[in-house]
């Protein structure tokens, strides 16, 4: 898996005992489109927060399959992982979660526009070996979105994404079907797209100051 492309999950949690000055309304209208610096101020931490997201994952994945197996893995998943993501969102003051079409956890289901974004990454990688490059567009008011493609390009990856009675043994089908009753996401291949990284990012923690 490499760093910017093959990485897992993540949601967000509420923070008890903070309170939380009411954010003035959005503008009416479309955002206004970002700046050059802001696009690459995006892109830059978008991929640092991926690589270190997917460093911190990794290694906690590799241990859990080092002491018991995918099926070991496989609860680590869903137990884990998105404690690790969230804490990683909140040292960098982003929102940080995976988009997909084929989802395992619910919470990362994409959206109509998130699902253009993903079909947009797929065609181009239909027509090509390399990977899709990272995006920045502006979904919302005082905020950049930065949307990292996830490639499947290790054959670890098949062990829990792969082909039920081919990659895909009984029992680890058995362990997700149990904590994931409507798991989508099997039956991929190498090279296939999984999904991708949203990170986004307030406006002016992008900005240079004067």
């Amino acid at each position: 898996m490499k760093a910017l492309l093959t990485i897992m999950g993540g949601s967000l949690v509420l923070l008890a005992g903070c309170s939380k000055t009411p954010e003035a309304p959005s503008p009416v209208g479309p955002p206004a489109p970002l700046s050059a610096e802001v696009r690459s101020a995006a892109a830059q931490r978008g991929q640092a927060i991926v690589t270190e997201t997917f460093s911190l994952l990794s290694s906690n994945l590799q241990s859990a399959i080092q002491q018991g197996g995918v099926s070991n893995a496989l609860p680590y998943c869903s137990l884990a992982a998105s404690p690790l993501t969230v804490g990683i969102a909140v040292k960098h003051g982003v929102t940080l979660r995976r988009v997909t079409l084929k989802a395992r956890n619910r919470a990362d289901k994409a959206d109509a526009v998130e699902a253009a974004i993903l079909n947009q990454f797929a065609a181009v990688l239909a027509n090509t070996t390399n990977p899709p490059p990272p995006l920045v567009t502006n979904l919302t008011a005082n905020r950049a979105t930065f949307f990292a493609p996830i490639v499947l390009n290790n054959t670890l990856c098949l062990k829990c994404h792969g082909e039920p009675g081919q990659d895909l043994s009984a029992e680890n089908v058995a362990v997700i079907q149990r904590l994931y009753p409507q798991d989508e996401a099997t039956g991929f291949k190498l090279g296939d797209l999984r999904g991708a990284w949203r990170i986004d990012f307030p406006l002016a923690t992008l900005s240079a100051g004067p």
